[in-house]
């Protein structure tokens, strides 16, 4: 069983993640389709003291289950890891709309949040405030900026000003999508560096990481997977199979082992095709993707969990792990 995540510690992060559960279920706004949202884990740290609140998830960051991974949002990415740092090392990410807004009349193309949308959200994003009571919230974009402080702000004359509200500091972005046409990419980069240098200065200690080896075990164009047992961190998910490596232990010799225990199958284990690095709420996992060839010839589960074989266009109309993204992209592209 791979086991790139747990429980997020007690207290503020226990209750928001049952928020997200409320926020997973809700389906208030006619005027979005599908509900496409973001799972607890792409939140990113409940323990730093530091929030940055968004408008809205974007259509490339919900496909690939990490906030802020679109064209805008990865100028904020770009900055930050000047320092060595991602934006999950040092903030816990939410956004004033918790869906997918899409366009209407276009294929898979954003919109600005409604008003609607925006007032039916409101609990949820004071409800993470309030429990998490961060020092600093940073909000990028006017509609992210409003729903925190419940007023107008003016861009660009308001980018990188600070406010202070119910005893915290808010710190109001102008959003990247703007930042070319208000005020140039230089300055807009380095101001989000200044930023960024300075909150740095808040982070706690790095979170822990654990290394987790999985398989590619194909056979007649098709990919073995196994689904997550209830109690389970991501109960109900799909996962490619493997587990958490020993101290000590090889990767190759981790999966073999895991593959023996999980499944009652050996392999042979080939070449790593991908390895990723993914920040949970409570842990930074590095997960290492190997193509496998099958030398038994049956599976045999044996926790009791469920598996199927099946083609790469599916594996993305399947609910899996966040971290496991890439490679999905990758493999429905070249199936």
């Amino acid at each position: 069983m791979r086991s790139e995540g747990s429980a997020p510690p007690h207290g503020a992060a226990t209750a928001i993640k049952a928020l997200y559960r409320e926020v997973a279920a809700c389906t208030r706004c006619p005027t979005i389709c599908g509900y496409r949202k973001f799972p607890w884990e792409a939140v990113g740290r409940p323990d730093t003291g530091l929030v940055l609140v968004g408008e809205a998830p974007g259509i490339a960051s919900i496909r690939n289950a990490r906030h802020w991974t679109g064209r805008a949002g990865m100028v904020l990415r770009g900055e930050i890891r000047r320092l060595g740092l991602d934006l999950e090392d040092l903030f816990f990410l939410t956004n004033a709309v918790k869906c997918w807004p899409e366009a209407p009349g276009a294929r898979e193309a954003n919109r600005a949040p409604r008003a609607s949308e925006i007032a039916n959200c409101a609990r949820f994003l004071e409800t993470e405030l309030r429990l998490l009571d961060p020092k600093i919230v940073v909000a990028v974009g006017a509609v992210a900026a409003r729903a925190v402080l419940g007023r107008q702000v003016s861009f660009p004359r308001d980018h990188a000003r600070s406010f202070r509200q119910g005893g915290r500091t808010v710190i109001v972005l102008l959003h990247p999508s703007n930042a070319n046409r208000f005020m140039g990419w230089a300055a807009y980069r380095a101001s989000l560096l200044r930023i960024f240098r300075r909150l740095a200065r808040h982070r706690p200690a790095p979170l822990p990481e654990v290394e987790v080896a999985a398989a590619l075990i194909a056979r007649n164009g098709r990919y073995l997977i196994t689904r997550r047992r209830g109690g389970q961190h991501l109960p109900g998910y799909w996962e490619f199979p493997g587990g958490k490596r020993r101290p000590g232990e090889s990767l190759e010799a981790c999966l073999r082992r895991e593959l023996r225990e999980e499944l009652a199958i050996e392999v042979e284990v080939g070449e790593e095709v991908l390895a990723v690095a993914h920040p949970y709420p409570e842990r930074r996992v590095r997960l290492h993707f190997f193509r496998c060839r099958l030398a038994s010839s049956r599976v045999r589960p044996q926790e009791g969990q469920r598996y199927r074989w099946v083609r790469p266009g599916e594996l993305a109309t399947l609910p899996f792990p966040p971290a496991d993204a890439t490679l999905i992209r990758a493999l429905a592209a070249s199936g």
